[in-house]
């Protein structure tokens, strides 16, 4: 079982309550690599549930776009490689992910830093 059940499963839930606003992936284990943050933002396309990732290099930006299926996957990789910190921000709480040196994870549940959504802007390619 995924050391991040209960991420996943609040990040699930906040989609299919309609409260989920955003994600960031920060802190990352070596900043040599140049990949400093990641934000998830959650679009409608054509009906369906697309969410996109911009991967802030130091450089440049660069961007993906997947499902929420796929989206577990690659946020496990991204957290157990990359990445010590998560925040998904949502309408009712902020859930911090904490990823130790030793890969123990632990959670925090914080007061939520928004009352509504982000204004939709135009998926990114």
């Amino acid at each position: 079982m995924s050391k991040f059940k209960d991420f996943f499963d609040a990040l699930q839930e906040s989609v299919m309550q309609d409260e989920f606003v955003k994600l960031t992936l920060s802190k990352p284990i070596r900043k040599s690599e140049g990949l400093l943050n990641v934000y998830l933002r959650l679009f409608l396309v054509e009906g369906k549930q697309i969410f996109e990732l911009k991967y802030r290099y130091a450089t440049e930006d660069k961007f993906k776009q997947l499902t929420l299926s796929e989206i577990f996957v690659e946020l496990e990789k991204l957290l157990l490689e990359s990445f010590r910190t998560a925040t998904l921000f949502t309408l009712t709480e902020d859930l911090l992910v904490l990823v130790s040196k030793k890969k123990m994870v632990s959670y925090r549940d914080n007061a939520p830093s928004f009352k509504n959504k982000l204004p939709d802007i135009p998926l990114q390619s």
